[in-house]
């Protein structure tokens, strides 16, 4: 082939078409929620890593970040050719998302004392939010602080709570339409209640507050905003373990809608009634069209209305459930505080319709009154939860029909599946469990396909994105309170695959 001289609008055309240059990159794409758009589904598009070429998937980069941790959380994001991730004492380290090179860190100061002392609540940092040309990030002692992408100077920052009352944030806020909805919650033993705010992005100003309940409801995860609605999940009702509370308190254990303009609520809906276990509904909505769906940790798994809230379907029961009432000599409840769906994002296979949804299996053993000096207790409101003695934490992905909840297909895991799924239009979808691996399973019936050693628990979801023309698979791995409890070794580390890369260890 002969090249001549071309006009500017020709000379594209000439090089897609030869003349000795590369073909066009594929352009980037980023990760920008916290759930990878704003319905919290949790797919991409990207097909290069597939079921065909998956067992190529090597090591692009890791990254360390430097400080002991048991229950690292961080859920990255990525905007531009920019990482955002961030430790549990709310520092936020921006990576160059291709080279796993340091750009900039911010390091607030944060009062990890905050709500009361430690022991019932972990400090985590879920991680950060991106829109408007900023950086969000909410501290575990309730700041809300506005950051510069390239440099990470703050900008402004403001107080969402006042954490000498028990409130404290976990999770990042969710941007939408130029607002930042924030879920509020804390101690349980305290009686906090929980509730949704909206600030401006533009200065922090409050623009509104719904309160879920004057006692509970707390809002753990980032909510999801869709066609002008905040859907959240609202946790139990407080004191957790009063075996003498009765009925339903609005609106605890369950979900709720709002209008993200005014804040007033469109519908709400109850999961689980005279809840006395912690059955929270701390996992993120996720938004399906006209549906919108929600697990919680009973073991199940809801589909509603999105406009109205009325169910769909009828509830899917992911993990077999046995509840006595906690007393003071001790009561198995299975699952327990840590099981079911704690706060697992699901994800979602639009081509497909099928949901998938991490599952965890642990019975624990229930006391009421003074937890004492028991090893491996949960803290909760009115006693403490520990590992039942005759149980084996495991865990399974579980495949929903998304328009009927039906179970499609399950694939049981040795060890708890906590962090959360990615579905994929390679046919796969991604997750990692306690046992170290992070594993891929064929989209359409859940056979493993291959999985890769990271050698540490996971806490949080994979991400994956494209720059350059090359899609890379990102996790977070260092373990969550289910890993704690176990004992099972902790760490933290950064881990960023893509074909052809350096071989993981055997």
């Amino acid at each position: 082939m002969i090249c001549r001289a071309a006009t500017a609008a020709g000379l594209a055309a000439l090089l897609l078409g030869g003349c000795g240059g590369d073909a066009a990159r594929p352009p980037d794409v980023g990760w920008t929620h916290f759930g990878g758009d704003p319905a919290q589904t949790r797919y991409s598009a990207l097909d290069a890593v597939s079921t065909e070429t998956v067992k190529r998937l090597g090591v692009a980069w890791t990254f360390d970040p430097g400080r002991a941790t048991d229950q690292w959380e961080s859920f990255p994001v990525v905007a531009g050719r920019t990482m955002y991730v961030t430790t549990n004492s709310g520092e936020v380290i921006a990576l160059d998302a291709a080279s796993g090179r340091r750009r900039w860190t911010y390091a607030p100061e944060v009062d990890l004392l905050a709500g009361g002392g430690v022991g019932e609540v972990q400090p985590v940092n879920r991680g950060v939010a991106v829109g408007g040309g900023r950086v969000y990030l909410l501290t575990y002692d309730d700041q809300l602080i506005a950051l510069r992408p390239r440099d990470g100077r703050p900008l402004w920052r403001t107080r969402v709570a006042d954490p000498a009352g028990g409130v404290v944030q976990t999770s990042p806020p969710t941007y939408a339409a130029g607002r930042l909805v924030v879920g509020g919650s804390g101690r349980d033993a305290r009686g906090v209640g929980g509730s949704v705010s909206a600030y401006d992005a533009r200065d922090g100003r409050r623009l509104w507050r719904f309160s879920t309940a004057p006692r509970g409801g707390r809002v753990w995860m980032p909510p999801t905003v869709v066609g002008g609605t905040v859907y959240a999940g609202t946790g139990n009702p407080s004191p957790a373990l009063d075996a003498a509370r009765r009925g339903c308190p609005d609106w605890t254990s369950g979900l709720v809608a709002l209008d993200l303009r005014t804040g007033r609520l469109r519908w709400g809906a109850r999961e689980v009634c005279a809840d006395t276990w912690d059955y929270d509904g701390g996992q993120p909505p996720l938004v399906d069209g006209a549906r919108v769906g929600h697990a919680n940790k009973s073991g199940t798994y809801w589909l509603r209305d999105a406009a109205t809230g009325e169910r769909v379907a009828a509830p899917t029961t992911l993990a077999a459930r046995s509840s006595p009432a906690p007393d003071r000599r001790g009561r198995t409840v299975c699952p327990g505080a840590l099981g079911g769906v704690a706060y697992s994002p699901a994800a979602l296979h639009p081509g497909l319709r099928t949901i998938y949804q991490p599952t965890v299996r642990l019975c624990m053993t229930y006391r009421t009154g003074s937890p004492g000096p028991r090893p491996r207790a949960i803290r909760l409101g009115g006693g403490a939860a520990t590992p039942a003695a005759d149980t084996t934490a495991t865990g399974a992905l579980v495949a929903l029909d998304a328009r009927t909840g039906a179970v499609r297909w399950r694939r049981a895991l040795p060890q708890p599946v906590v962090g959360g799924a990615l579905a994929t239009a390679g046919g796969l979808v991604f997750s990692g469990c306690d046992d170290g691996y992070l594993y891929a399973f064929d989209a359409r019936d859940g056979r493993t396909v291959w999985r890769g050693r990271i050698g540490l628990p996971f806490g949080t979801a994979p991400i994956t994105y494209r720059i350059d023309g090359t899609q890379y698979v990102a996790v977070v791995a260092g373990g969550s309170a289910t890993a704690t409890v176990a004992g099972i070794r902790p760490g933290a580390r950064l881990v960023v695959l893509k074909l052809d890369g350096r071989p993981l260890p055997s």
